[in-house]
């Protein structure tokens, strides 16, 4: 569809629903969804086909909005104004809000250059590289997600999950949560991301919603959307949903384990061979072997919180080893049993509170290295435990992983050394912010003893 098409049909949209304000949004380098709003007229006379400005100060914003001057040029830059571009492919109307639509925009410096801090750009990066060498991304992120009776004060926490009990996928729990799972399923059918399967999880308020693949970009702008689909929705409801990875204590962790696919420009699956015995391609175990070799790094970078590391605890379907297996669900990397064009892997590293551009450049940047130096990958897990200290172990804390992010050189110049020391400069903070806190659990455990 050609640029005029595209500003046709999007004109057209907005005059069928009556749209009156368009969110101009974007996913920045704390991992936070962002939005400027903007009336219609104005969005369709300035914005659509031009720009809009955006304070360069929010990237250097920490996740508790603390402003981190050395994240950037500082006071002594002066903080100038960047450029929001709509990304008009990415227009969509808003199912939670009667009016409202969407657009996920790119973010520029006022000489035009993009934002090398901008997750975003870091993801085309990457597809760029891959597009140069004639392959095309397939896949999409599975989120699992808590759901809990709504406590606007916070004043009791835990919170009141939206059902009790262990018993996930039983039938006669979810008829009594259906709203939920229906109007999740109809808000994301309608928003385009074409769910697939819905069902509650392993842990009281736990659901996950499977989207249908998209190809490249495509794949992190669905995920952006999805969260904030969701979260707004049920909010609407009387809910309070969170996309934490690990929301509670005794409760398992919610990932976004992501599935890939390589294709060439002819639409064949390169992680196929049908003559080999377990239908596998040397391409897809060259793949496997650059995410193996980078495992430890890319754990930095696809689980960016703290709370990230309390779901990687053994013998609860997340992985804390590196390793790779075919349908096995404690391996970092799962190998599904479809096969032909159908042929995936699944990397369950990724938590919930994942960015997901990001996570999907770094993904792919690890995979391309291996492909690149031929890398194959250590045997497949067969009937063993993937728990095991025999293997490769996973970080078990940000600071860790971030301690192993810099060891690996690699992601300096897959990702650009902007975006690079931008991204272990904050979340270096926040672990120094998390190492001086004095926590409920120290209360708790110590306040009558001492």
């Amino acid at each position: 569809m050609t640029t005029s098409d595209l500003s046709n049909h999007i004109t057209q949209l907005m005059r069928e629903k009556q749209i009156h304000t368009v969110r101009v949004t974007l996913h920045d380098p704390a991992n936070i969804q962002r939005a400027r709003y903007v009336p219609i007229r104005y969005f369709m006379e300035h914005v659509m086909n031009g720009s809009l400005s955006y304070p360069s100060a929010l990237f250097s914003m920490d996740t508790s909005a603390k402003l981190l001057p050395e994240a950037g040029e500082g006071f002594n830059g002066g903080y100038p104004s960047w450029l929001l571009k709509p990304d008009l492919a990415t227009f969509g109307i808003i199912p939670s809000s009667p009016g409202m639509a969407h657009v996920i925009s790119d973010i520029f410096l006022p000489d035009g250059q993009p934002v090398p801090t901008s997750p975003r750009h870091v993801l085309r990066r990457v597809l760029d590289d891959f597009a140069q060498e004639g392959y095309r991304i397939y896949g999409a992120f599975e989120y699992e997600f808590y759901v809990f009776l709504s406590d606007e004060g916070r004043t009791n926490l835990p919170l009141e999950p939206a059902w009790r009990g262990l018993q996930c996928f039983s039938e006669i729990t979810q008829a009594k949560v259906e709203d939920i799972i229906t109007s999740v399923m109809f808000a994301l059918t309608e928003m385009g991301a074409g769910p697939e399967v819905a069902n509650t999880e392993y842990g009281s308020g736990q659901f996950e919603v499977t989207n249908s693949p998209f190809w490249g970009l495509e794949i992190a702008d669905m995920a952006f959307y999805y969260r904030t689909v969701i979260k707004e929705l049920l909010q609407r409801k009387g809910y309070t949903a969170t996309f934490m990875s690990k929301p509670v204590t005794s409760s398992s962790g919610s990932g976004a384990h992501t599935h890939l696919s390589l294709f060439n420009k002819d639409g064949q699956n390169l992680f196929s061979d049908p003559t080999m015995p377990d239908g596998l391609s040397q391409f897809c175990r060259w793949f496997i072997g650059g995410l193996i070799k980078h495992a430890r790094a890319l754990c930095a970078l696809c689980n960016p919180t703290i709370n990230s590391y309390k779901r990687l605890q053994p013998y609860t379907f997340a992985p804390t080893t590196v390793t790779w297996g075919y349908e096995h669900r404690g391996a970092m990397i799962r190998i599904p049993n479809h096969r032909g064009e159908n042929t995936r892997l699944e990397n369950r590293l990724p938590g919930a509170d994942t960015n997901p551009y990001i996570a999907l450049a770094a993904m792919l940047a690890a995979g391309m290295d291996g492909i690149r130096l031929k890398l194959d990958p250590p045997p497949a897990l067969d009937k063993q435990d993937a728990y095991g200290q025999d293997f490769i172990q996973l970080p078990r804390s940000q600071a860790e992983a971030i301690n192993a992010l810099k060891e690996d050189d690699f992601f300096r110049k897959a990702l650009g050394e902007e975006y690079y020391s931008h991204y272990i400069l904050m979340r270096t903070s926040e672990w120094k912010r998390y190492e001086t806190t004095v926590t409920d659990w120290e209360y708790r455990e110590y306040l009558d003893l001492y």
